[in-house]
């Protein structure tokens, strides 16, 4: 996602807050709060990262375990969390994968309880004082805050020591292993404009730039998982090679590289398997040659950039489905005008506009009541009710703007954002 979109969408998440009243640690208190840590971090820590949505999710999930740790120290009813010596070294794990140093492991854990501690006295306290609501005081006692406040920073010393070490194996191995190198090298061939690959470079990635390539995103959450979505993938369509680095975001990067031109019928056998996969997956169209490892790249990004703003996308986002939503979305606000100017009360959210659209959209598509009644599984008379509605609600003369109408109908099913 732009940075600029994804600002949009954590506008409330890292925006000023009013200080809520006293109230139980339930799950929405301790979803404020670690967003806004998790931003503070972001903003202090990982400034590159500022409004990438899966990058804030991400980091949210360790800030997350890290409060929860606190409450529980202090017998705060809070939700479950996972093993907390185990999120612990992922972190530092996962810092070393995204390509930051070290320094960052121990900023971010530092930023992180300065701002627990400050944010979470501002909100009163949840969790340790009463609730009103049973008759308690809001008051905390300064020898309870002292005591939070000294294990919270002691939580930090002995979990930042160990996410340290985490973070120093996992660059020894990416260093032993070559990611380090080969992702340096893939940052360079990414932002060059040349159109003629290196000699060195396919020595230097043990990857074929001179063949066919189709980008890849693989949203897994180690390596293991990522191969072994991209193992099945590369059986499924016969690629001859693979490339798989380290997010540069949240998502593992990945190449499929094909020795010739790939026949129509590959894509589609790729965007199953990775349908069938138990991960968020993004790909690209098939490109030629050192140009199209960079553009398929590209396409996979934009298309998991759409990821956000689509209402329940499928798990495999293909950016040849999608090219039309990637040209039209860059402005969902724009688009979602677009779709109720033209789509009127067809563009509602009840179950009966969306079957009205459904029929509509297969109805142009085949131009026959019978075809449509085929496609959909229904009576032919249906067809006609819903189409006979459809005039109603659009006038006479909709198929006038046939063009404006079918692409409205395909935005409308995707966009997540509130219509008008």
């Amino acid at each position: 996602m732009s940075v600029l979109a994804g600002a949009e969408l954590l506008k409330e998440a890292c925006g000023p807050k009013e200080a809520p009243g006293t109230h139980g640690f339930g799950i929405t208190w301790v979803d404020r709060l670690c967003d806004e840590i998790t931003c503070e971090i972001t903003k202090d820590v990982f400034p590159t990262r500022q409004g990438s949505v899966p990058f804030h999710n991400a980091l949210r999930r360790f800030v997350r375990t890290n409060v929860l740790s606190v409450a529980k120290a202090h017998n705060i009813a809070s939700p479950p969390i996972e093993d907390v010596t185990s999120q612990v070294r992922d972190f530092g794990i996962w810092v070393a994968e995204q390509g930051f140093s070290l320094v960052c492991v121990r900023q971010a854990y530092w930023t992180g309880t300065r701002e627990l501690i400050d944010r979470w006295g501002k909100m009163g306290w949840p969790g340790l004082a009463p609730d009103p609501a049973a008759g308690g005081r809001i008051a905390v006692s300064g020898e309870v805050v002292s005591r939070v406040a000294l294990f919270t920073f002691d939580f930090a010393e002995r979990a930042m020591r160990q996410s340290v070490v985490a973070h120093q194996e996992a660059t020894a191995g990416l260093r032993l292993g070559g990611d380090l190198r080969r992702r340096d090298m893939i940052t360079t061939i990414l932002a060059a404009d040349e159109g003629r690959a290196n000699p060195a470079w396919d020595a230097a990635l043990g990857y074929r730039l001179s063949g066919t390539h189709i980008g890849l995103l693989i949203n897994a959450t180690d390596r293991a998982h990522a191969e072994k979505v991209l193992q099945r993938a590369k059986t499924a369509t016969s690629a001859h090679e693979h490339l798989l680095l380290p997010p540069f975001a949240t998502h593992w990067t990945a190449w499929l590289g094909y020795r010739k031109p790939v026949s129509v019928g590959v894509p589609d056998t790729l965007r199953r398997t990775l349908l069938r996969s138990d991960v968020q997956t993004a790909m690209g169209r098939p490109r030629p040659g050192v140009a199209g490892f960079r553009s398929s790249h590209r396409e996979a990004v934009r298309a998991e950039d759409i990821r956000e703003k689509f209402n329940a996308a499928p798990r495999c986002l293909s950016f040849h489905d999608l090219s039309l939503e990637d040209l039209l979305l860059h402005d969902t606000s724009s688009a979602a005008i677009f779709v109720q100017d033209e789509l009127g009360p067809l563009a509602d959210s009840s179950e009966r506009a969306a079957r009205m659209r459904e029929t509509l959209s297969v109805w142009l598509s085949c131009g026959t009541h019978t075809a449509t009644a085929a496609r959909l599984s229904i009576h032919e008379n249906t067809v006609r009710l819903r189409l006979n509605s459809v005039t109603e609600m659009l006038g006479a003369g909709y198929l006038e703007r046939k063009a404006e109408l079918l692409v409205a109908l395909r935005l409308c099913d995707v966009l997540a954002a509130p219509r008008p």
